[in-house]
């Protein structure tokens, strides 16, 4: 009896661990790997200079970050979110040697890609600065790096903005602001 209840204590500790690791949305992600070095369009789409020449437009995968032309409000002021998270998209991108795992597509067509320069992920530096969001809602480097940054008022935690998906869909910053909310309605 006590070596069946330690079996299946075991059992549920190894499933608890695997589930805190295990992302099914970064475990999509297959090689092989596209290498190459990237350029920001915005805060978390780039273009991927492949090493033999040849250039693919990539979403980075599970993150959402401020639209280009998207502002967000710091103490009643309007700054340039937007601008910033392409900014600070690009700093991250400079000098590095990337190194993609295709992920799939989104449903407009974009391939998004697992960005890494050894062990440095893109997508979670983004995050790290504040500089977005993210859909993987697992126990991951992407939403500790993103509740670091909303507990530290980094990027667009410092005030009032809208999620990058409202903000397509039509909504502005007044018709029901993302202050301080991880997850929007």
């Amino acid at each position: 009896m006590l070596r069946c209840f330690v079996l299946a204590l075991s059992f549920a500790a190894c499933m608890l661990a695997a589930q805190a690791f295990w992302d099914p949305i970064t475990a999509e992600c297959q090689p092989p790997a596209v290498e190459g070095t990237g350029e920001a369009i915005d805060g978390d789409t780039l273009m991927l200079t492949r090493t033999n020449g040849l250039t693919d437009v990539v979403r980075l995968v599970s993150i959402e970050a401020p639209e280009l032309y998207q502002v967000c409000r710091v103490d009643g002021e309007w700054w340039s979110c937007g601008i910033e998270a392409r900014d600070t998209l690009a700093a991250l991108l400079e000098g590095r040697q990337l190194s993609c795992l295709p992920c799939g597509y989104e449903p407009d067509g974009a391939q998004t890609m697992l960005c890494r320069d050894g062990e440095f992920d893109i997508g979670e530096h983004v995050l790290r600065a504040g500089m977005g969001t993210s859909d993987a809602y697992f126990a991951n480097n992407l939403q500790s790096a993103e509740s670091r940054a909303f507990s530290a008022g980094r990027g667009v935690w410092q005030g009032d903005w809208v999620h990058p998906k409202a903000w397509r869909e039509g909504q502005r910053l007044g018709y029901n602001p993302c202050t301080g909310c991880l997850f929007p309605e």
